[in-house]
């Protein structure tokens, strides 16, 4: 074989490498993961019905390789009282990607959520604090605030999952102070904290799920051309809880037709 043939392939290789390399430490530089800006619609894949996931919320099943991956990004959400901004640790107004799938079948959504996490933080004291993540969806139209909705007429339903437990709490809020437990606890869910080589690269994987139809008047209804849709990412490694948390700062919208294309 000729020299500078072998050094010209094994070059391409060594570039080749270091390419999925920085896409699997740098995700948001992957160009299979598609971008999303507040404001844009996307839509839910639908899983055939011949298709059978491992479990029902494995958030490392094979069915989510064949899953198109978004990314989105979360800023501080505004303070409701400036003595908020005194709890926020360096580092804390940071923004923070989350990655995200969304699939159906003709019985139940999924979603799927990961986010880079260098530490684990299952427990809440004095000083240490949980991690955790929540998805909010509108139960109106976009007009809704996005910082816990507006007010009784305008209400949010919000799925909420923290590392101290393993089942997803099913809430409701209409402003700030108001959110409620639903009666209906009706969202399941599973989490899975995948370590790496180097700690900065770990990441949390979460799966929340719940039957299409809505069984609470405060379950978000997905039977609707676009379900507005936003996230919640609290750290606690960086003192973050309550209010103090990472958010999209509006919606996104979500198609949940039929008409999405199943995968294959």
């Amino acid at each position: 074989m000729n020299l500078r043939y072998f050094l010209k392939g094994s070059l391409t290789l060594a570039i080749a490498l270091l390419t999925l390399n920085a896409w699997a430490e740098h995700d948001e530089l992957n160009p299979n993961i598609q971008q999303v800006k507040p404001g844009d619609t996307i839509k839910v894949t639908r899983i055939p019905e011949n298709i059978y996931l491992r479990s029902q919320n494995d958030p490392d099943d094979l069915i989510w390789d064949r899953v198109p991956t978004y990314s989105t990004n979360l800023l501080p959400a505004p303070p409701v009282h400036q003595s908020v901004n005194l709890r926020f640790a360096e580092g804390a107004t940071r923004g923070k990607h989350i990655y995200f799938q969304v699939a159906r079948t003709d019985e139940s959504f999924y979603i799927r959520l990961r986010w880079k996490d260098s530490s684990e933080d299952r427990s809440s004291t004095v000083d240490d604090f949980r991690d955790g993540v929540a998805v909010q969806y509108a139960l109106k139209d976009v007009d809704t605030s996005y910082m816990m909705g507006t007010g009784k007429d305008k209400p949010v339903n919000i799925w909420y999952w923290r590392a101290d437990q393993p089942q997803i709490e099913n809430l409701a809020a209409g402003g700030y102070g108001s959110t409620t437990i639903l009666e209906q606890q009706t969202v399941t869910g599973a989490s899975a904290y995948v370590k790496q080589q180097i700690a900065q690269d770990n990441e949390w994987h979460v799966v929340m799920s719940r039957p299409l139809k809505a069984n609470d008047a405060y379950d978000v209804n997905f039977d609707r051309k676009a379900v507005p849709m936003g996230f919640a990412v609290w750290q606690g490694a960086d003192k973050e809880r309550d209010g103090n948390k990472r958010v999209t700062h509006t919606w996104i919208l979500l198609d949940t037709s039929v008409d999405s294309k199943p995968t294959k």
